[in-house]
C-alpha cells in the first residue's frame, strides 16, 4: 500500500503577515539603496612592461572566442617573453603573461578549471603555493599542471604539459582562491555598494623535456615560472611597483 505525504499545514494568520511583512522589507530596501558603483581604482597596471628580466614581450592578441564570451568592458593585456632576437614562432620557450580585468558584471572572471577543459587542457595537479617577492611580500598562488595530446612534428604523438599559474588581485588584497575573490565582492556590494574590479593573472609555461632534447623538466619549468613571477609582479601590480623617493626641498 502507499503511503501518501501528509498534507503541508498552512500558515496561521500571524506567520503569514510576517512572511508578508519581511517581504515588504526586502522590497523596500532593495528600492531605496542605491545601485552599486564600480571602483574606479584598480590593483594593476594594465600596460604589461616590453621588458622583464631581460626577457623581451611580444603581444599576443585577444582570441575572438574571449571577445565573444567575456563582457565588452572586459580588458586584457597579454604578453609573450623569451630572449630578444628569439623567432616569434618559437613559442615552446616563452613565458606567458597575462591580465584579465573585469568590468561591471560578475561573469568577466571565472575560475579557470572550467574553461580549459573545453580547450583541451586537462588538469592533472592544482594547488596553492607561495612566492617570495622582492619586496619581502608572500604571494600565494593556485599552481596548475595540465596537459593535452599533440602530435610531433615527426609524426609521433605526445603529451603537451604546461604549468599554469593564477592568482587575483583586488584594489588591495590578493588571493589565489576564488571563493575568496567571490565572498570579498559580495560583501563589498552588500557594505560598501561597490562593484570591485578585480584582476586575473596568468603566468604559464610549457614543459620541454618531452618534446625537444635538453628541454625543462616540470619541475625546472616550475621554479622557472615562479623566478619569472618575482621579476613580473613588481613591473605591473600597484602595491608591488617601487615608489620614487622623495626629495625635500
Amino acid at each position: 500500500m502507499t503511503t501518501l505525504p501528509a498534507p503541508t499545514p498552512a500558515l496561521s494568520p500571524r506567520a503569514s503577515v510576517i512572511v508578508l511583512v519581511l517581504a515588504a522589507l526586502t522590497v523596500t530596501a532593495c528600492w531605496l539603496i542605491p545601485p552599486a558603483k564600480s571602483a574606479g581604482e584598480v590593483g594593476v597596471n594594465m600596460d604589461l612592461p616590453v621588458e622583464i628580466a631581460g626577457l623581451e614581450g611580444l603581444p599576443v592578441p585577444v582570441s575572438q572566442a574571449e571577445h565573444e564570451i567575456l563582457p565588452p568592458d572586459t580588458e586584457f593585456a597579454s604578453r609573450n617573453y623569451g630572449p630578444f632576437n628569439m623567432p616569434a614562432t618559437d613559442w615552446l620557450d616563452r613565458f606567458l603573461c597575462k591580465i584579465v580585468l573585469s568590468g561591471r558584471e560578475k561573469r568577466s572572471i571565472h575560475r579557470p578549471e572550467r574553461c580549459l577543459p573545453g580547450q583541451g587542457w586537462s588538469v592533472i595537479d592544482s594547488r596553492v603555493v607561495p612566492v617570495q617577492l622582492k619586496s619581502g611580500h608572500l604571494l600565494k598562488i593556485t599552481a596548475l599542471v595540465l596537459t593535452r595530446p599533440v602530435t610531433k612534428t615527426d609524426g609521433t604523438p605526445a603529451q603537451l604539459i604546461m604549468c599554469y599559474d593564477y592568482w587575483y588581485v583586488g584594489r588591495s588584497v590578493t588571493t589565489p582562491y576564488s571563493f575568496m575573490r567571490v565572498l570579498l565582492t559580495n560583501w563589498d556590494l552588500i557594505v560598501h555598494r561597490s562593484n570591485q574590479r578585480w584582476s586575473y593573472i596568468i603566468c604559464a609555461a610549457y614543459v620541454t623535456d618531452n618534446l625537444v632534447p635538453g628541454g625543462r623538466s616540470q619541475a625546472e619549468t616550475s621554479e622557472a615560472l615562479k623566478a619569472f613571477i618575482r621579476e613580473a609582479v613588481p613591473t605591473f601590480v600597484k602595491s608591488e611597483m617601487p615608489t620614487e623617493p622623495s626629495i625635500g626641498l
